[in-house]
């Protein structure tokens, strides 16, 4: 399926392309902190792009808000956010609830997998048939530009109400994302549906309009897709699909 047919996944529900909260100040790495921002902590560095992240904390919740910035810019910009809340009935400890993971930088980009789990213990509260699983989106930001958006999203499983109590199903998992400093994305995506599984290869380009962020989705390969064959180089998709090699320029 070279070249397949744009995919819009609710692309207007789930993406939004909405500006994300900005922040005017220094991008400065002082011994892994951020210079004059009380509880930061430098996450990674590549060139003059710094990821970081921002805490606070109370006895309900504990969260890390995560920020890009290019050390050249006064600017940060909100990338994700991690968060904790307490265990119940054990007086200590926490659980996450939220998590920013599988970060990558490439030229002024950084791609990350936002992950939300659902509120299980409220959904089955009011005896629901069924209840979604965590929630993945794949969020991007551009620290020269200062702008943020996503990309997709899926739901790992659902979980299900049968004769023998509930059953979670697989339905969706990302098993490689890949990023260009052209800011070109592309990442390999496992469905199952009634014990049949399937591997898609989707791309788009992320690119800046009227201050937001856009990235038109293509599905670019079906099938026996090698997981290491796919390069992404430039602007350039490379595979191997049923052993023949194949590419596409995103």
């Amino acid at each position: 399926m070279k070249g397949g047919a744009l995919i819009f996944l609710c692309l207007f529900a789930l993406a939004g392309w909405s500006v994300p909260a900005q922040a005017s100040v220094p991008c400065a790495v002082r011994d892994h902190v951020i210079a004059g921002v009380a509880h930061s902590r430098v996450v990674a560095v590549k060139g003059d792009v710094v990821v970081y992240r921002v805490r606070r904390e109370s006895e309900q919740l504990r969260a890390d808000t995560v920020w890009v910035c290019n050390r050249k810019r006064d600017r940060s910009v909100r990338i994700g956010v991690d968060e904790w809340v307490p265990i119940e009935n054990l007086g200590e400890g926490h659980i996450p609830t939220k998590t920013l993971e599988h970060v990558q930088i490439a030229g002024p980009w950084v791609l990350a997998t936002q992950t939300e789990d659902e509120d299980e213990g409220g959904c089955f509260k009011y005896e629901m048939s069924s209840c979604n699983g965590p929630s993945n989106t794949l969020v991007i930001a551009n620290a020269t530009q200062g702008l943020a958006g996503s990309v997709a999203s899926i739901r790992d499983y659902v979980e299900e109400l049968g004769r023998l109590g509930y059953v979670k199903t697989p339905t969706k998992a990302w098993t490689r994302t890949l990023l260009s400093p052209q800011g070109a994305v592309a990442w390999l995506e496992d469905s199952e549906s009634v014990s049949v599984k399937t591997t898609s290869l989707y791309g788009c380009l992320a690119h800046a309009t009227h201050g937001r962020i856009g990235c038109a989705i293509r599905t670019h390969a079906e099938g026996d897709i090698e997981p290491d064959s796919v390069r992404l180089s430039g602007r350039t998709l490379t595979w191997i699909v049923g052993g023949s090699p194949d590419s596409a320029v995103l």
